[in-house]
């Protein structure tokens, strides 16, 4: 793990200790932000980071290798696995986390659309042709995880079309805390469309460099994402 990814300590739910380690290394994991292959920090400083005990950071270590997450071996430390399998993730759709999924759609709500407006009057000829090649990209794609990682992209990457360091850097940085809802809403061929098809009228409205336009078409997709999550965890 890098400098660039230490990580922030844990705010508490409520809930299991091990299960919110877990929960948080889960997330990073299947968003991409700990790549496969990639060393994590030893127990010691996970600890540290997160603010919690060593024996804590152990057990949620070890359900993340039995969950196919990470590996560990003698001599060479902890590392996240080379192939993320997608049945790991979807321990975070259980129950005791419905207050999650809603508390990230109701941030995304709140954020994205306002970033999707400024993208529209700051965006340039590359970064449209970018996103372009991401939506092409997520048209033919029936992997759950690349679709997922598809998804987040093209997000950062409006969030980037602002030329606004700051607001780039927390769609990055929320990148975790969202990424259990964007599983769950590319599980099936409908979902997948459907979030294409919000992209496409985003797309159009920032070439278009329309501000207000841009805005609704992040408000209407991210409703209708937050609509076809609710259906399917009814």
């Amino acid at each position: 793990m890098t400098d660039q990814q230490t990580l922030v300590p844990l705010e508490r739910r409520g809930g299991s200790l091990r299960d919110e380690i877990v929960g948080r290394l889960r997330a990073l994991i299947v968003a991409g932000v700990l790549k496969p292959g990639e060393r994590l920090a030893t127990e010691r400083e996970l600890a540290a980071q997160l603010s919690v005990s060593r024996s804590a950071v152990r057990e949620a270590l070890l359900r993340l290798e039995s969950a196919g997450l990470i590996e560990r071996r003698q001599g060479s430390g902890t590392r996240v696995s080379a192939r993320i399998p997608i049945e790991a993730v979807l321990a975070s759709l259980e129950s005791e986390h419905k207050d999650a999924v809603a508390e990230s759609a109701e941030f995304r709500t709140v954020v994205e659309p306002q970033i999707a407006r400024l993208a529209a009057a700051r965006i340039d000829g590359t970064e449209i042709e970018a996103l372009a090649a991401l939506l092409e990209e997520s048209d033919h794609v029936t992997d759950v995880e690349q679709s997922v990682r598809l998804d987040i992209a093209f997000h950062v990457a409006i969030a980037s079309a602002t030329h606004n360091a700051l607001l780039t850097s927390l769609s990055e940085l929320t990148v975790s805390w969202t990424v259990e809802a964007r599983v769950s809403s590319h599980l099936d061929e409908e979902g997948r469309r459907l979030s294409h098809d919000g992209h496409t009228r985003l797309l159009r409205a920032l070439r278009r460099g329309d501000p207000d336009a841009a805005e609704a078409a992040m408000r209407v997709h991210l409703d209708e994402i937050a609509d076809l999550i609710a259906r399917a965890r009814s």
